[in-house]
């Protein structure tokens, strides 16, 4: 989620905003009604043109609907969502929610459930992770456009392992190997961080991709609680600040307010590695001016143990507003967009994974996106994260993470805090 509130911040788009109690409505044409229906999505450049494209080949379809689209900065996107949802008033017809957010409004019946005849298209040919990530008591809420990812893919400083004549890494232990032979680390400052996993959004997937990678779990109640005090999961946190405190491979200076991200490194060159999701070649080319291929390449982050598992949450979804007047024509669109070419087009203006296997497995996609296939290959393997808005477990963690970093908390006092803290919070 963090990625486009990012993404947001520097996006100079200005989003032209009606907002009303009410969402559907009808205007008079020449041929009779037209029923209008309202989309909230945030500010994107590619996602808000891979919007208009969707809507306009809908609205050809379907000539008695018109989609309204309202793109928001990142931040007033999430506020007036979450507003709306909560009041059970306004906002729009159909909403392009983060999966978490999905989780923590079905209870309140503010969004509709999906369609049966919906869901059973995409429960035969979707990602077990997506899917999790929008039911609640036995209904779907939602239909996924991303499979989110942040395991499975590594960043790497291309010119530095070309220069230098060094392979990128296969193993777990080569790529540590690197990071610890060349990080350039003098009084205290980094000039070049080896392997830099300290972001939210990083440190929790690859600490739960360790965890699973080595067959251990830390979900419990199907996925409804969560228990970090296990053998596994000790030594995966310990090993996470050893590469910190005793090998400085990177520093925790973006949970102290530097601003900056695990990726930036690389593409700014203090960085040789980072694991992060294949969205982020997008931004760098954004933010950066740098190029895949040219200044950096992205490559398939090895696995901590023996099994090739690892922790995905549920991406974007599309959502119903359950007070809107025209659910059918809502649930049409939604079904629209999920047609196989268009998660495929989706995917790729977008550059994301669909969330649909016969999408991220096709041709047109892979040709269109090839760095993808270290991540499709490895898709099988993702488990759902489980049921906890994952905001709150991306700070528990960092918190604790910190606290052993800087103030020498132990690892069985961390796991025990991060389990109750989950554990509180979990839906």
């Amino acid at each position: 989620m963090k990625k486009h509130r990012l993404l947001a911040a520097v996006l100079a788009i200005i989003a032209v905003t009606v907002i009303v109690t009410g969402c559907s409505k009808k205007k008079e044409g020449a041929s009779g009604s037209v029923k209008v229906l309202r989309l909230w999505t945030h500010q994107n450049v590619p996602w808000n043109e891979s919007n208009e494209r969707l809507a306009a080949g809908f609205m050809k379809e379907n000539p008695d609907v018109k989609i309204e689209i309202e793109a928001f900065p990142y931040d007033d996107f999430e506020q007036k969502t979450q507003t709306a949802l909560a009041s059970r008033t306004g906002g729009a017809d159909i909403f392009e929610l983060w999966g978490g957010w999905i989780l923590d409004f079905a209870p309140s019946g503010a969004l509709s459930p999906a369609p049966d005849y919906l869901i059973d298209e995409i429960k035969n040919d979707c990602y077990d992770p997506v899917l999790k990530g929008v039911q609640y008591n036995g209904k779907y809420y939602g239909v996924p456009i991303e499979f989110n990812q942040e395991g499975g893919g590594l960043l790497v400083l291309k010119p530095w392992f070309e220069e230098h004549g060094v392979a990128y890494p296969a193993t777990w232990d080569e790529m540590i190997d690197i990071a610890r032979k060349n990080r350039i680390y003098r009084n205290g400052q980094f000039e070049m961080k080896g392997w830099n996993f300290v972001s939210n959004d990083t440190l929790l997937f690859t600490y739960t991709a360790m965890i699973v990678s080595k067959g251990g779990n830390y979900l419990e109640n199907d996925g409804h609680r969560f228990n970090f005090e296990t053998p596994v999961a000790k030594e995966a946190l310990q090993t996470l600040v050893n590469y910190v405190t005793a090998d400085h491979l990177t520093d925790i200076s973006t949970f102290l307010g530097s601003g900056f991200d695990n990726e930036y490194e690389v593409f700014l060159g203090t960085g040789l590695m980072a694991p992060r999701g294949f969205w982020t070649i997008a931004e760098g080319k954004e933010m950066y001016g740098v190029e895949w291929g040219r200044d950096f390449d992205y490559i398939g982050l090895p696995f901590y143990g023996p099994e090739k598992k690892w922790v995905a949450e549920t991406g974007w979804s599309q959502a119903v507003n359950a007070g809107t007047q025209y659910p059918e024509e809502c649930w049409k669109f939604v079904e629209y967009c999920h047609r196989t070419e268009n998660l495929i087009q989706m995917a790729i203006d977008r550059g994301m994974i669909p969330p649909q296997k016969a999408a991220a497995t096709s041709s047109a996609y892979l040709s269109a996106l090839p760095y993808a296939k270290y991540v499709v290959d490895v898709l099988d393997g993702a488990r759902h994260i489980g049921y906890i808005n994952t905001d709150i477990m991306k700070t528990a963690l960092a918190n604790v993470f910190v606290d052993m970093v800087q103030n020498g908390v132990s690892v069985d006092a961390a796991v025990k805090r991060l389990t109750d803290e989950c554990n509180e919070n979990a839906l």
